[in-house]
């Protein structure tokens, strides 16, 4: 018997890894220079520098991995690298990190992304999880306070996301939403990303720019982006509804955050993603979902990568379950998708319904009580050696005095000796009164003498003749110590004025 044998007919495509990758390293960088630029035109040329310097070292970082893993394994450096790509994992992880970390931050979260989250698994294309993600999760996780001290001012303003979450992610009042995004120039300014974030996450409008271009040509798979987009869209929609807020909320969710760079970015990975059209889509949707309900429930402003990262672990199984596009199963991936996007919108309005408008947390003043118990303190009559006067500054009739005095401090509460409190002590030596009395350093424990630091005590001491022998004040409940020793300081400086 003779059998046969044909190629089957198979569709030709034009693309070629090297394309893809090419194209895509391109689209990461036109989006990274315009971070560089917002960095070196709005904040200045430290920041800039500091900026370039992150990419380079995550660049250097990585290459340098996979080059001693070739040299390991004796392979060809060369064909190596052109195989692996590792500047696009840097590129990538670079993107998601804040220009206030450190270098060895960026250093070592390289390191993880590419021999972590890639290598160990066997290299480009047999890695399970996203590199770049496993390399930015490791990094928030371990360094997330660490920052660099040139540019530690950075952080003192909170990114959109966070103060939306100090917020409890709900603002109804149109007043307040004027004022929260007026900070960041408006939906606009958040668009354009007018404000420090993520090296490659906060123009959200040029990255979409760039994720349309790659769709148009192929190199990404449009359904992702879009049903992803799409769905935390719908989810911020349907809180908005019932919240009673407008438009610019769902808005909100897509232009801040990871959500952009991660749609056109991260998501599309082929490696890491299903294969098939309808796994893609729930794969997309189940990110959606995860992404939505950490911002608004968890206890982490951010969720996108997290999110990512669980899927990328559900990869396998939903290839699985949407195992070829044979037409007979058409309807069975119709209904399974109809019926886990139902229980995904029901699961988000649930978490909806729980959350609610959280007032910004305005620090009182401390509570201040005279104790009329103890018996007033008597200025002439406190002396002390550790009353010591730094400085007398005469400026006029007015002669400023700088004064430490030794509190009350725990030595567990200070690496070294504890430090004595400063004070400044103002004097009119011509009607001879004192006009005020301020700390200039607080060093007691907290929670022993902090009380003292307020007006209703201090304030007792303006206007008080510095000849007057019976002139005295009440001390602080629960503080007596550290008020006999503001008036200690205050009797030196008495002392001096009239020497």
């Amino acid at each position: 018997m003779k059998f046969n044998f044909r190629v089957s007919p198979n569709y030709r495509t034009p693309l070629s890894t090297q394309r893809i990758m090419t194209e895509l390293t391109v689209g990461i960088a036109l989006v990274l220079a315009y971070s560089v630029y917002f960095y070196f035109t709005k904040l200045g040329a430290d920041y800039g520098i500091h900026a370039l310097l992150m990419i380079a070292t995550a660049l250097g970082t990585s290459i340098v991995v996979e080059v001693l893993w070739a040299v390991f394994y004796k392979k060809n450096i060369w064909k190596h690298l052109n195989t692996s790509f590792p500047w696009v994992t840097a590129l990538l992880y670079v993107g998601m990190m804040g220009v206030n970390k450190p270098l060895y931050v960026i250093f070592i979260g390289s390191f993880i992304a590419i021999f972590i989250g890639k290598l160990v698994f066997g290299g480009f294309g047999h890695n399970i999880f996203n590199p770049a993600g496993v390399g930015r999760a490791v990094s928030v996780l371990s360094f997330g306070g660490f920052i660099t001290d040139k540019f530690a001012d950075v952080v003192t303003g909170a990114t959109p996301n966070q103060m939306m979450e100090a917020l409890g992610w709900v603002i109804k009042d149109p007043a307040v939403v004027s004022n929260y995004l007026g900070q960041f120039g408006g939906l606009w300014g958040l668009a354009t990303g007018g404000y420090v974030g993520g090296l490659g996450e906060t123009n959200t409008l040029l990255i979409l720019a760039v994720g349309i271009y790659l769709a148009v040509r192929k190199i990404i798979d449009w359904r992702v982006p879009a049903v992803f987009l799409g769905s935390l869209f719908a989810f911020a929609s349907i809180l908005a509804v019932m919240k009673g807020m407008g438009i610019w909320y769902p808005v909100f969710h897509m232009v801040t955050g990871g959500a952009m760079f991660g749609a056109i970015f991260m998501m599309t990975d082929p490696v890491t993603s299903p294969t098939s059209i309808p796994g893609r889509i729930l794969f997309a949707f189940g990110i959606a979902v995860l992404t939505f309900i950490i911002r608004i429930k968890g206890s982490l402003p951010e969720g996108v990568i997290r999110s990512i990262l669980f899927m990328n672990m559900m990869t396998p199984l939903i290839d699985r379950a949407f195992d070829g596009w044979a037409f007979e199963k058409v309807k069975k991936y119709a209904i399974s998708l109809t019926v886990i996007g139902a229980l995904g919108f029901l699961t988000v309005g649930a978490f909806a319904n729980q959350v609610d408008y959280i007032a910004p947390v305005v620090e009182e003043e401390p509570v201040v009580t005279i104790d009329l118990k103890v018996e007033p303190v008597v200025i002439s009559q406190q002396t002390s050696p550790t009353a010591v006067i730094v400085s007398e500054v005469a400026d006029g009739d007015v002669t400023t005095f700088v004064v430490d005095i030794n509190g009350y401090a725990f030595q567990s509460d200070h690496s070294d000796d504890p430090k004595p409190n400063t004070l400044e002590i103002k004097v009119n030596t011509a009607t001879q009164v004192i006009e005020s009395v301020a700390y200039v350093t607080f060093s007691d424990s907290k929670g022993i003498g902090d009380k003292t630091n307020s007006d209703v005590f201090l304030s007792q001491f303006v206007g008080v003749s510095i000849v007057d022998e019976t002139a005295s004040v009440d001390v602080v409940s629960g503080a007596t110590i550290t008020s006999q020793s503001v008036v200690k300081a205050v009797n030196a400086a008495i002392a001096a004025a009239l020497d």
